[in-house]
């Protein structure tokens, strides 16, 4: 009996289609259209197809990614099926999947994917990211481990995957290396990895946005987060989590007032800590109650403040949960 996948379906470029003149790309296809054309996927799975969105990966949001989180808690109950892929622009693909793993207990396999290359394209890796993806879903080892993110015969976890290049096919990598692979149809993982702590909210409760520091950023630009009434702010800093001087007392304020703020690292690979103390540095930050990120970058650090804020977690409860 061939293993049954249930595929949902967002959009992307994988719904896309190339223009043979002028090179554009643009959607072209609904779901079910785009996998009638991967035959053979129905040589080695039967497939059911949830229809969810169709737009761009740019264009998916967090309360989108509620709405799939909604239906994957359902999905991921039934008895009938092994596993769960889900296909969206890759945009967005070191976000979303991340939210569905801090939100979903993934009790079956759920495996993102999508492709940097049009169906219609030369190098396309539609069919091959499709069928990884179904091949990983499918598989018992990949039980326990939360989301997974397949790309290029790669498998990471929504952990730490991160888009590092914005066209080639080779796209996706994580810092701490991927979970493992696939050789001729066999699924291999390298390291071990379990999911982690997930919070099964139901609404969005506040907005957190990112501060990038940069050679003479504008403490301006913090205020006026802080004002905005967003529940708590993520700052990008630099090297261990270090920030510019003039910021120190603006966020020591902030932190005063009942503001989370969290400082990360704007470096690719590496740890936010507190390490340098001086005036801006992140031992001094520590010390203010600012939360330093750890491992967990700017982008996805944001995501986990939102869903825990929404799920009424403490600012105790939040430090646990970073360090």
């Amino acid at each position: 009996m061939l293993p049954r996948i249930v595929i949902y379906t967002t959009g992307g470029t994988i719904q896309c289609s190339k223009d043979a003149i002028s090179g554009k790309v643009t959607p072209a296809m609904t779901g079910a259209q785009m996998l009638e054309r991967l035959t053979a996927l129905k040589e080695h799975f039967e497939i059911e197809v949830i229809e969810l969105f169709n737009m761009p990966g740019s264009d998916l949001t967090l309360e989108d990614g509620l709405i799939l989180a909604k239906s994957l808690r359902e999905t991921e109950k039934r008895e009938d099926i092994d596993g769960i892929v889900v296909l969206q622009g890759t945009d967005t693909m070191d976000e979303i999947p991340y939210f569905i793993n801090v939100t979903v207990r993934c009790r079956k396999p759920v495996v993102f994917t999508g492709s940097m290359k049009s169906s219609h394209d030369l190098y396309s890796d539609a069919l091959g990211n499709v069928y990884g993806a179904a091949t990983v879903a499918a598989d018992k080892r990949s039980v326990g481990r939360g989301v997974l993110v397949y790309f290029n015969e790669t498998i990471f976890s929504a952990d730490d995957v991160n888009k590092y290049h914005s066209s080639r096919i080779d796209a996706f990598r994580s810092p701490l290396g991927p979970l493992g692979t696939i050789i001729e149809d066999r699924v291999r993982y390298y390291r071990s990895n379990v999911q982690g702590d997930v919070f099964e909210i139901n609404e969005l409760r506040t907005e957190v946005p990112v501060l990038k520091c940069y050679a003479g950023v504008s403490a301006g630009l913090f205020d006026y987060m802080v004002s905005s009434g967003a529940g708590a702010v993520v700052i990008e800093g630099y090297g261990t989590g270090n920030i510019p001087n003039y910021l120190s007392d603006p966020v020591r304020a902030a932190v005063e007032s009942g503001i989370i703020v969290v400082v990360t690292t704007r470096c690719v690979d590496g740890e936010s800590y507190a390490c340098y103390n001086y005036v801006g540095g992140g031992a001094q930050m520590e010390e203010f109650g600012v939360i330093l990120s750890g491992e967990l970058n700017a982008i996805k650090s944001r995501i986990l403040l939102i869903t825990m804020i929404s799920a009424g977690k403490t600012y105790d409860d939040i430090k646990r949960e970073f360090m």
